[in-house]
């Protein structure tokens, strides 16, 4: 059954074989979607479960969501070391979840679970290990746990941090574990980069109720400074929204205001590239203070916006910089010579192209064209997180 949903999500834990170690915390109901999760991005997955785990959960059930058998003790086939020894299968041993007693365990190197003895040997073999605490906050806050979990980071271990709610330290999301997942294994070619990404519609005030926008998602920007991320880089992404990320979001709401926005950070310094994804307004408007009545005609006087890839070069000639060029039923052809018209206009590395007469805006699909200043091109059909992942290939490629 495991195969029926493999990749259908994305293709980035693809080729990653997870071990996903279950202790006994009642957060282990949540493990089931997790593994779930794991195998929809492409990850094959194997389970291993102590006694208490057991106890909250049948084993069967994570040979069901796994599709494969579960190790529920340590047999002659040495399984710790076939998963986690030197050279073993596992690219990583998920610890998820980990209750405070696992932890310390852990943290001292005592091996009287299957799931302590994995971790030992994973440690010891360099194997990577990510701890997912879940327990009462009281438990959490015990100055021992907190020094355990600092000395498991010490030792390399990523703890991805959990969620403190009705003095309970409870378990991370599972989507937040998933990226942590995606980041870990991800080919870290992006490390010590910092990226910018706009992202989405911008909208324009006409009074303090109505305003002018366009049909743009942000979707494909969104999925930009998520693959980006998994990758390696420091990545800000300014958009409309609050989508509750691990990258740094700015919120904006006009041109003027993403504007602003990015033009400050980059001013900080330390950015690699912005990635311009966002559908900014062309168009803007002096707002009424007051709400327009509903009487008759309206007319509004529209005035341009200020064009925030220009202004960005201007100031930042060394920056690495793709763009977006949207346009309405135009052949191949045309739809790459405005592109590149785009490119020398604006000094840019990377346009993205597309035809969104065709369709492309609030989807979940797309189809464009990548072109490079090199004169190198591609084009790129399906789901947005596949186009992000080759738009941010084409960025790494201008980095090397």
């Amino acid at each position: 059954m495991s195969s029926i949903i493999s990749c259908t999500v994305s293709e980035s834990l693809s080729g990653k074989l997870i071990v996903i170690a279950v202790t006994g915390s009642i957060a282990a109901v949540r493990t089931v979607d997790l593994v779930r999760d794991l195998i929809r991005r492409g990850g094959a997955v194997h389970s291993v479960m102590s006694s208490a785990a057991q106890e909250i959960i049948h084993p069967y059930a994570l040979e069901y969501a796994s599709g494969n058998p579960v190790v529920t003790k340590i047999t002659g086939r040495v399984e710790h070391v076939e998963f986690c020894g030197v050279g073993g299968r596992a690219d990583l041993l998920l610890i998820a979840p980990a209750t405070a007693n696992s932890i310390s365990k852990i943290a001292s190197g005592i091996d009287d679970t299957p799931v302590t003895t994995y971790a030992t040997t994973a440690l010891g073999s360099g194997v990577p290990v990510m701890v997912v605490p879940a327990m009462h906050e009281a438990m959490y806050r015990h100055p021992a746990v907190l020094k355990n979990l600092d000395a498991l980071r010490s030792m390399g271990v990523v703890v991805v941090d959990p969620r403190i709610e009705e003095e309970k330290a409870k378990i991370a999301e599972n989507r937040t574990v998933v990226m942590e997942v995606e980041r870990l294994l991800g080919p870290a070619d992006l490390a010590g980069r910092r990226i910018l990404v706009t992202s989405g519609a911008t909208a324009e005030r006409v009074d303090p109720i109505r305003i002018l926008t366009n049909r743009a998602s942000g979707k494909t920007g969104t999925e930009i400074a998520l693959e980006a991320w998994r990758r390696g880089a420091e990545v800000t992404l300014v958009h409309r929204g609050h989508l509750g990320l691990p990258v740094k979001e700015i919120y904006i709401e006009s041109a003027g205001d993403m504007l602003s926005a990015v033009l400050a950070e980059l001013e900080e310094g330390g950015y690699d590239a912005m990635i311009a994804a966002a559908a900014v307004s062309d168009y803007t408007l002096d707002a009424s203070a007051e709400k327009i009545k509903s009487e008759g005609e309206l007319v509004l006087r529209l005035k341009t916006t200020t064009k925030i890839i220009r202004n960005v070069r201007s100031l930042h000639p060394e920056l690495k910089m793709v763009g977006f060029k949207a346009e309405t039923f135009l052949s191949d052809d045309d739809l790459l010579s405005r592109a590149k018209e785009s490119m020398e206009k604006n000094r840019l590395d990377i346009v993205v192209a597309n035809d969104v007469g065709k369709g492309g805006i609030g989807t979940e699909e797309n189809r464009v064209l990548i072109l490079r200043r090199s004169g190198a091109r591609s084009e790129v059909c399906g789901r947005k997180s596949l186009i992000a992942r080759a738009v941010i290939d084409a960025l790494a490629e201008e980095f090397s």
